[in-house]
């Protein structure tokens, strides 16, 4: 199709009259084939509307080609699924589902203290099951993702949400962490934590019982929900130094609350996946 200008007539002209209006050009443009003043005018607003195209009131190719997507829907990216490894965790993304899997593979090591039984099988099995479970309910669907970008993919989800998944799953070869457990008498206890440069989570049994940790009105924490925000990149809130020590029912402070600010080290990790595409979060459930 030749460039189309002040001046211009024609079907082709008559063509892009009835496509912008369809993208709601104002004020309506009367569908004669002259390319008019009118007709220029809305030429530019809608590239002013469509960066980075040339504002210049002329449709050539690219600005016709915009016009088309706009009112057609952008056409299905060539690749919809994409996968990250990275050292603490990878991510998986699915294009149909709309859904992000975050996966860990944790090597564990079973240890004792005190006067406690030796770890039989099925104990070791139900300990990662309800870690897993535990995980999986403070931190499963909470973060809701969107994208944009110039990129094919982000053109195609822009509106759309991503929800995020998180799976725990024991491996020794190919391991992300080395989960160091320790069997303690109950009602008894040990400093949980996390040793990021390490790839190290430590914990113990009564670390799958909720604990008051002082968040108030009765909010009690899940440790070992806590120690997973760590392996997946977030801080502790309820240090001195931190700017969100008075959030104390925040889930990295002393309670169980997923907040924004939680998803950081994620989406920059998942920024990395597809070129020209950006992921942010939108809310958290």
């Amino acid at each position: 199709m030749a460039l189309l200008k002040q001046g211009s007539k024609g079907n082709d002209v008559k063509k892009l009259q009835t496509d912008l209006n369809k993208s709601k050009a104002t004020p309506k443009l009367t569908v004669d084939g002259i390319f008019g003043p009118l007709t220029e005018a809305a030429v530019k607003d809608f590239q002013k509307k469509n960066r980075p195209l040339k504002v210049d009131g002329k449709a050539g190719p690219n600005t016709l080609a915009e016009l088309k997507a706009k009112l057609t829907g952008p056409v299905a990216p060539k690749k919809m699924n994409y996968t990250l490894k990275t050292k603490r965790m990878d991510f998986e993304l699915t294009g149909a589902t709309q859904k992000i899997w975050v996966r860990q593979y944790w090597s564990y090591v079973f240890k004792t203290k005190g006067k406690v039984s030796k770890w039989t099988s099925k104990e070791k099995s139900d300990f990662h099951k309800e870690t897993e479970k535990i995980i999986r309910k403070a931190w499963g669907g909470k973060f809701i993702l969107e994208v944009s970008g110039t990129s094919d993919f982000a053109k195609y989800f822009a509106g759309k949400i991503f929800t995020v998944l998180f799976d725990v799953d024991p491996r020794k070869k190919g391991k992300h962490w080395t989960a160091k457990i320790v069997k303690i008498p109950k009602g008894s206890s040990l400093v949980s934590n996390v040793v990021w440069s390490k790839q190290e989570i430590n914990l113990d049994t009564e670390d799958l019982q909720p604990a008051d940790k002082g968040a108030g009105g009765g909010v009690k924490m899940d440790v070992a929900a806590h120690e997973f925000g760590h392996a997946i990149g977030q801080p502790d809130e309820y240090k001195s130094t931190s700017s969100h020590k008075h959030h104390k029912k925040s889930i990295m402070n002393r309670g169980n609350e997923v907040k924004k600010r939680h998803a950081k080290h994620l989406v920059e990790e998942l920024n990395k996946m597809i070129p020209d595409t950006t992921f942010s979060v939108k809310s958290v459930k």
